[in-house]
């Protein structure tokens, strides 16, 4: 904030894993009786979602929403879902092809304040891990 101007001041902001809310199930089925056919299916766990929701309302933080294994267009139409849902609290979204990715980009990054993932892949974060918020 340079002189009472607001304009050139970074909005925090969270980059929240999409393992942390959706549930994955994985199952086979076969076609033709012979090639087994991978299917996944994600189901939305409402809980987490809620309290990210009443989160980013009372602290005023922005949310990323990230992701290794869903492409651009999975995630968007996951948006578009949670918006359906009237409870989407994220504004951006965006696929990273790896771990690696995101860590090395974070350095990067003055805006974000941490990382929301698993309690297995915390350490890989730094100081941006976070387990809770």
């Amino acid at each position: 904030m340079l002189k009472g101007d607001i304009s050139n001041e970074l909005p925090k902001r969270v980059i929240v894993l999409s393992d942390v809310f959706l549930n994955t199930e994985v199952s086979i089925r076969k076609a033709f009786k012979l090639i087994p056919v991978p299917k996944v299916e994600r189901f939305i766990n409402r809980q987490p979602l809620s309290h990210l929701y009443l989160y980013t309302t009372r602290v005023g933080v922005t949310l990323e929403l990230a992701s290794f294994d869903m492409d651009t267009d999975a995630l968007s139409s996951l948006m578009e879902e949670l918006d359906n849902m009237g409870t989407n609290p994220f504004r951006y979204f965006t696929y990273y092809e790896s771990i690696n990715r995101l860590v090395s980009e974070l350095p990067y990054r003055p805006e974000v304040i941490g990382v929301l993932d698993k309690p297995e892949r915390q350490l890989r974060y730094g100081h941006w891990g976070l387990d809770k918020i």
